[in-house]
């Protein structure tokens, strides 16, 4: 809220002009979590179908399987899509066609190993942050692929106390003995450490526990 200025008029006679902010939806946590791995190649036709990435398809085939039904052949289009991190090399390129959104992964010329962009989509009434994980290779080898299945989780939005912001109770933390220089790995949502990275098993106990 605050008082227009307004010439020859006194203060308290002024109009008064109340404004809200719309709050940023992309910023809004999510209710889960897709992570989706796709292979794509930097060389060949870059309108090739492998350079495609189709965050609402890939969303909507997921649930598919996951619920053993099939979606409307446009429920994709029902999709709210937002671009929230960019490949680092390469550039997506964005279109529509019949009301569906999709984009296009130009990927810098000859390069190969891991890229990834991430979504943020609204559909049935839930938030789903998309992490698309691209393997990028020259050729794609078709007959040998590379990539797991699609993962869902769900995201504990749940602090570990009212003054943490940190989502520190989505993960498990373990102690183990790693052997050989490695301190700590991960795995998904679990974490372990070296027992010996510390110098003790109790001293690393107090030093990761929570309150």
């Amino acid at each position: 809220m605050f008082t227009m200025d307004v010439p020859s008029v006194p203060v308290q006679d002024a109009p008064m002009a109340l404004v809200q902010v719309a709050a940023d939806t992309a910023a809004r946590p999510p209710d889960c979590q897709l992570t989706v791995c796709q292979e794509t190649e930097s060389t060949g036709d870059p309108r090739s179908a492998l350079r495609s990435v189709d965050p609402a398809q890939l969303l909507i085939n997921y649930l598919e399987n996951r619920d053993h039904r099939a979606y409307a052949w446009d429920a994709s289009a029902a999709v709210k899509l937002t671009l929230l991190e960019g490949p680092a090399h390469g550039t997506l390129v964005s279109g529509v066609a019949d009301g569906m959104t999709s984009y296009r992964y130009d990927v810098t010329p000859n390069y190969t190993g891991n890229d990834k962009a991430v979504f943020m989509a609204e559909y049935g009434g839930k938030r789903y942050k998309i992490v698309v994980d691209l393997r990028v290779f020259l050729m794609v080898d078709e007959n040998e692929p590379v990539c797991p299945p699609p993962k869902l989780i769900k995201v504990d939005r749940k602090p570990v106390s009212d003054s943490s912001p940190y989502l520190l109770n989505s993960f498990t933390v373990t102690l183990g003995d790693l052997g050989g220089s490695a301190v700590g790995e991960t795995s998904a949502t679990d974490i372990t450490l070296d027992v010996g990275a510390a110098g003790s098993e109790s001293a690393m106990q107090n030093a990761i526990s929570v309150p």
